[in-house]
């Protein structure tokens, strides 16, 4: 697999010419170089989407699509392999209780203080690293809807305000490799209208700390049967698109 681009939303205080972000950064493109499809080849090929076709023998408007869970699984053993940390948890807990410029929530119509306390979990990222210099890196690579990806980049904001690390990287597929996967996963092209967000989050609220999206492709496109589609996995965007046509 090839990674098309990495382009750095934000880089409050010039990290990307830090010795510790060269050593993030390329560990994780080359584990990400590293990675074939099928299992056993030479680069990373994956077939074209196809028209779905009905008992008839007619098109539909459904597509067969490669599925991601694989991919990330062997991106997972990759990086597993790099001795980076899987599943990584980080608690705002104390940057929430100590964090002043957060106002109190007021309640409508009597404006009354909430009184509720505010959850706090970000929930587990994919990855996370740390040089032996102490530059801290998190990584979450794109399998959910687009959704997602907002979340993976507001965590990574949140992570990085707190100061539990110094780089985040969301990694998603580019725009030509997007089609060919689960309907509506995450991808660069509809999280550009929103960069100047993020991009205004980190040049605002942050004197340290680096944001990027890492862009991935395919080395070959497929369009007859000579490799299988990815399995698709059980849960989220898989699940709903079966379910869709088992409904027609």
């Amino acid at each position: 697999m090839k990674s098309v681009q990495t382009a750095i939303v934000f880089d409050q205080g010039n990290l990307a010419e830090s010795e510790g972000w060269a050593t993030t950064y390329r560990i994780c493109s080359g584990v990400i170089q590293k990675m074939v499809n099928p299992p056993g080849a030479d680069r990373f090929r994956i077939r074209a989407r196809t028209r779905k076709r009905d008992s008839h023998g007619e098109e539909t408007s459904q597509w067969n699509r490669n599925g991601v869970s694989p991919i990330k699984s062997q991106f997972f053993v990759g990086m597993a392999n790099a001795n980076w940390k899987t599943e990584h948890s980080l608690s705002l807990d104390s940057y929430l209780r100590m964090n002043r410029n957060l106002q109190p929530l007021l309640t409508y119509p009597d404006r009354q203080p909430l009184s509720e306390g505010l959850h706090s979990s970000v929930g587990d990222f994919d990855f996370a690293y740390e040089t032996d210099s102490g530059f801290r890196t998190v990584v979450e690579w794109e399998t959910g809807n687009i959704s997602s990806s907002h979340r993976s980049l507001n965590k990574m904001c949140l992570a990085l305000m707190a100061g539990l690390t110094d780089a985040g990287v969301l990694i998603v597929p580019s725009k030509i490799l997007y089609p060919h996967l689960t309907d509506r996963i995450g991808n660069w092209q509809e999280l550009c209208p929103y960069l100047a967000f993020w991009q205004a989050v980190g040049m605002t609220t942050l004197k340290r700390g680096l944001l990027g999206i890492t862009v991935v492709e395919h080395d070959e496109l497929v369009t007859d049967d000579s490799i299988p589609y990815i399995q698709q996995g059980v849960d989220g965007r898989s699940a709903e698109g079966r379910a869709k046509i088992e409904g027609q």
